[in-house]
């Protein structure tokens, strides 16, 4: 987020220090004021701040133990704070450092110093969050495809149906996948399962919907969350590449002959078709969901629907 939209807290008991600080940073950011613990803590439970500048002097409970209590607390543990005191002894500064502080500035102080010393605070706040996701991520994605995995999916899920109803959530599922893996063996099903991954990336590339969200629940299964409108376009897409790449999987023989030839559970000899890919889902403009669990059971429904045709196809449910 550009600087100009960071929202910084500015805690001070003087009028005048809070007039001077909103006067050096009012151009850059957007500036919430708190004069006392207790309105502090009010302000952080109406709305989340990027940044808290704070005084240690205060009728109720003084900056130390204000920070400490921010530190201890989950949801503004993170929440970098700099010190801005006419308290200057070594003493203060350390104890501000040993609670949480990010920074320690004595008054009286100098505009361009203060801006400069916020900037680089937030920007190491961004990279300690963007790495803490990249971690995340990294556990949670699929060793496979290194795509995210359920835990991802269903915070996505839920953002989905929580936010302004703007997505189409699909979910695609190779149709016989178990008899490739038992004709050509696992190592060649994980090479089909990334080809898969590749495939739905380079659709919502060519679509323009890098940002989308794309999530491997495990095995063949997959969750795509589009712009509604995209997706008649990118489904297409997707298919057609399915249908085009996954001959390339196969053996000339089995590809001429349009179906390979598998062991059944009951010890027989049986044809198989050829992968295809099925895809069910839901348009969230049209179909309101409430929970990330309801839309997964509806996209299943409309999934299973899918597999009951022939080839790769799509369904999508618009039923209000």
């Amino acid at each position: 987020m550009p600087d100009a939209k960071k929202r910084i807290l500015i805690a001070d008991t003087k009028l005048l220090n809070l007039a001077t600080l909103i006067g050096t940073l009012k151009d850059s950011y957007h500036v919430v004021t708190a004069t006392n613990g207790a309105e502090i803590f009010k302000k952080l439970q109406k709305a989340t701040v990027d940044m808290i500048l704070l005084d240690t002097a205060f009728p109720d409970l003084d900056g130390f133990e204000i920070c400490r209590q921010l530190k201890a607390d989950q949801h503004t543990k993170d929440i970098p704070v700099i010190f801005i005191t006419a308290n200057n002894s070594i003493t203060d500064e350390e104890q501000g450092f040993n609670v949480g502080a990010s920074d320690y500035i004595a008054k009286p102080y100098n505009a361009p110093i203060v801006l400069a010393r916020i900037k680089t605070q937030l920007r190491l706040s961004n990279a300690v969050a963007e790495l803490q996701l990249l971690n995340q991520l990294a556990l949670d994605a699929n060793p496979n495809t290194g795509l995210p995995g359920n835990p991802s999916i269903v915070k996505a899920l839920q953002l989905a149906v929580t936010a302004e109803a703007t997505d189409c959530v699909i979910y695609a599922d190779l149709d016989h996948f178990k008899s490739y893996n038992d004709t050509y063996g696992f190592a060649k099903g994980d090479d089909v399962i990334i080809f898969t991954a590749n495939v739905i990336r380079t659709a919502l590339q060519i679509n323009g919907c890098t940002e989308a969200f794309l999530g491997h629940i495990g095995g063949d299964d997959f969750v795509i969350i589009v712009p509604a409108d995209k997706y008649p376009a990118i489904a297409t897409e997707i298919i057609d590449r399915i249908d085009r790449g996954i001959l390339e999987f196969y053996s000339p023989e089995d590809v001429k002959r349009g179906h390979v030839v598998a062991r059944s559970r009951e010890g027989k000899d049986k044809k198989q078709p050829l992968i295809s890919l099925s895809m069910g889902g839901v348009d969230l403009t049209q179909r309101k969901a409430m929970t990330a669990f309801e839309v997964i059971d509806i996209c299943t429904e409309m999934k299973t629907a899918a597999k009951e045709q022939q080839g790769s196809n799509i369904l999508i449910c618009k039923r209000h």
